[in-house]
């Protein structure tokens, strides 16, 4: 009864798990001969200290002698079953845990049979199903059974092998097999990253070309913009408004120099007067009106008494300061900016309509300067040509031409 329960315990070691010496003889002379290779067997031997003097035992000796020691319980056998349970511990999370009828149904190749067990070794899954399996001979006679058939067709294998291969050697052939497996992995595993590969590629191209029609659609875009705004340049006048820019920027350019210049001469006249810049000038013209009279300027002032002035370019913000300065001479004074886009005819009605004309050259369109010596030439009428647009070259230029008229008039000459 101990005996019996000892058994079932796995002999007393209380983990239910069969001892090798427990199993049938056909089961035990197949797991070693499919576990271990001549070379494994002659390791053995030595480690195990197996031997007849100095005689060296084939392969099959070897393979029986173990078998027989493997039997019955003694050292050797659980050095033997140490070593398998070593050899076969990769596969113990999945077969040998496994139900052993399953395992038998695999092996018999039935159909719904296991599929997780397909990389494991024919020995490792006797190995767990003898030993997981019951005190009973029904599970090793079963294995035994679908072994013993996979036998028969291994050995026409290897005949049909032998007789195909060169030298006969089976075993070079199934090297050769195996490197042919290992390379078709190889190329396998780079088919799947070229293939990975050619989809990036072929997702960069989708990419690219649909970078390539937006920029295509945004240089359409640029086109249609670009002649848009020729359009336009060509509706402002085209040249003309290119003069006239630059005209104006001449004009600022004047403007920030005359400002800082009329700082300087009315300091005393801006510490007297904040109200404008026309009340400013006013008191100003005033005083130099004033100062001419006491001069004998009033000769001057005289000769242009009525005298219709005109004044073309220049600075269009000081046009009111043109105006006062002309009419403290007596004059009556009209003006225009000088931009001919604004109408060729006005510019020559201007001059019919007055005595003199005077012209700045320093801030004017060269369009609006040829057309008033033009016009001038045709009309008889004296123009001057001023090299500023300042208040100060206007004065001079009025000073000058009342003295030449004065001169004409007594008849001296000029």
């Amino acid at each position: 009864m101990a005996e019996e329960k000892g058994r079932k315990n796995g002999n007393g070691r209380g983990n239910g798990k069969r001892r090798i010496w427990e199993f049938q003889p056909f089961t035990i002379c197949r797991l070693l001969g499919l576990s271990f290779d001549e070379k494994a067997l002659s390791r053995i031997f030595k480690d195990l200290k197996l031997s007849h003097g100095n005689q060296l035992l084939a392969a099959f000796e070897m393979h029986q002698q173990l078998a027989e020691l493997c039997r019955t319980q003694n050292q050797y056998a659980k050095r033997v079953e140490k070593l398998l349970d070593s050899q076969f511990a990769t596969y113990k999370k999945r077969a040998g845990i496994l139900d052993p009828q399953k395992i038998g149904a695999f092996i018999e190749g039935n159909d719904g049979a296991e599929t997780t067990l397909r990389d494991v070794p024919i020995a490792a899954l006797i190995w767990f199903a003898a030993r997981n399996g019951s005190y009973d001979k029904e599970i090793e006679t079963r294995i035994f059974a679908a072994v013993h058939m996979k036998e028969h067709q291994a050995l026409r294998v290897y005949d049909a092998l032998s007789r195909k291969s060169p030298d006969g050697n089976v075993e070079a052939v199934m090297d050769e097999l195996r490197e042919a497996l290992e390379s078709n992995e190889k190329l396998q595993r780079r088919c799947v990253r070229l293939e990975q590969k050619r989809d990036d590629l072929i997702s960069e191209r989708e990419t690219i070309k649909e970078a390539k029609s937006r920029f295509a659609r945004e240089l359409e875009e640029q086109r249609r913009l670009n002649e848009r705004l020729k359009r336009m340049i060509e509706g402002t006048g085209g040249e003309a408004a290119y003069e006239d820019i630059e005209g104006r920027k001449k004009e600022l350019a004047f403007l920030r120099e005359e400002l800082k210049r009329l700082n300087k001469e009315n300091t005393e006249l801006v510490k007297l007067s904040t109200s404008s810049v026309e009340d400013k000038f006013a008191a100003s013209a005033c005083s130099r009106n004033r100062d001419s009279f006491d001069n004998g300027d009033h000769q001057e002032e005289s000769q242009l008494e009525g005298m219709r002035v005109a004044y073309v370019g220049g600075v269009e913000s000081l046009e009111s300061s043109y105006k006062d300065l002309a009419e403290s001479f007596g004059c009556q004074f009209c003006y225009h900016c000088g931009h001919c886009e604004r109408g060729k005819s006005a510019i020559a009605s201007l001059i019919d309509g007055n005595d003199v004309v005077f012209c700045p050259v320093d801030i004017n369109s060269h369009n609006a300067c040829q057309l008033v010596k033009k016009v001038c030439k045709l009309r008889d009428k004296p123009c001057c040509f001023l090299r500023s647009s300042g208040l100060s070259a206007l004065r001079n230029e009025l000073v000058k031409f009342a003295e030449n008229n004065r001169s004409v008039a007594e008849g001296v000459p000029g």
